[in-house]
């Protein structure tokens, strides 16, 4: 690896400017679930990843990001995991691309393309996991990036930014012996957002619909705001609240009716930053009445040294859920998960 980041140093002075950084985190866990029938589940388990971002910048707005890491869950491996044949203890996480994405970026507009981030917020986690509803699948399970194309354009002096992502490939047009053809089109979610302030108030209405398949698929349309307030004795607060809903009749099987509220304050403590938010959300479909989850993080960010170089933090953090995941045919509404955990970081540059 040393030898790989000083030919990459080296050839960025030829080629252009090109900046290494990365982070890499250790995280021991307690995960605690207790079923509605008071069966339950306990287990200690830790968490690692790490990280590698190159990012070139060919001058007049010309730009190449990558991140490298593992494509799991969050970005991390689990440590004593068996995956397929492999031996627990003598398993390695591979490494996958997590970003790569170039294209063009300037004051009034921009235009890229491939894999790129989403800024993580509850509309995202509502529409492309409905099933999962609260904690943070988007960030988790996408580890925040969608494969598409994306920009913004500047009107009104407020910048409206947009993304299309490409859900599943499907083979367009299909013909049999007998000259009978079936015509799907790819799956797509479109998704656009825009920030007004009013005041010491920020409202950024957002915005997305997925196209896609026959006339048969239920595809969700996803729609609603956030609002951060103004800042109190240095906390800063926020609330969104998102609906989604499937087309087709309510009576149709795979149609679905859902709602996401968050909460959230965020503020600095010592040497650190507080995070809280508490989410209630609640799905209804041809399955069920009304499937009711509610989720609450509390989590503590600790700088134990900070350089030019980069930082060291430490992380204690406290997630709850309530109500087992929405749209499960066997939901349990007395269904908890509790996860405690500290969170090792260090980030370079």
């Amino acid at each position: 690896m040393k030898y790989i980041i000083i030919y990459l140093s080296l050839f960025s002075i030829l080629v252009a400017d090109i900046n290494i950084s990365g982070d890499a985190r250790f995280r021991p866990r307690y995960d605690l679930k207790v079923n509605g029938d008071e069966s339950s589940t306990g287990d200690l388990y830790y968490l690692y990843r790490a990280r590698i971002n190159l990012k070139a910048d060919i001058d007049d707005g010309w730009f190449f990001n990558s991140k490298i890491g593992t494509n799991g869950t969050a970005g991390m491996a689990k440590m004593g995991t068996v995956y397929g044949d492999d031996i627990a203890y003598s398993y390695k996480p591979t490494v996958s691309f997590m970003e790569l994405y170039f294209g063009h970026s300037d004051e009034k507009s921009g235009l890229y393309a491939g894999i790129f981030p989403l800024k993580n917020n509850p509309s995202l986690d509502l529409h492309y996991y409905p099933s999962n509803l609260v904690d943070i699948p988007f960030a988790l399970f996408n580890n925040g990036t969608v494969i598409g194309t994306a920009g913004y354009e500047t009107l009104f002096n407020k910048r409206l930014n947009w993304f299309v992502s490409v859900d599943l490939n499907e083979t367009n047009v299909e013909k049999d012996t007998e000259g009978n053809s079936t015509e799907l089109t790819d799956y797509e979610t479109v998704g656009l957002d825009m920030t007004f302030n009013i005041s010491n108030v920020s409202l950024t209405p957002r915005f997305l619909k997925s196209f896609g398949g026959n006339d048969d698929s239920f595809l969700p349309t996803t729609y609603g705001m956030d609002v951060s307030l103004p800042k109190l004795s240095g906390f800063t607060s926020g609330f969104s609240y998102y609906l989604s809903s499937t087309t087709g009749s309510e009576d149709d099987a795979g149609h679905y009716k859902a709602n996401h509220m968050r909460v959230s304050v965020n503020g600095p403590i010592a040497k650190g930053k507080l995070k809280f938010f508490y989410d209630i959300a609640n799905m209804s479909n041809d399955n069920n009445e009304d499937d009711k989850v509610s989720y609450m993080w509390l989590s503590y960010n600790y700088t134990l040294y900070k350089g030019e170089k980069g930082e060291f933090t430490l992380n204690p953090t406290y997630r709850l859920q309530t109500g087992k995941n929405a749209g499960a045919s066997n939901f349990d509404e007395d269904f908890t998960r509790s996860k405690f955990e500290v969170t090792m970081q260090m980030k370079f540059k």
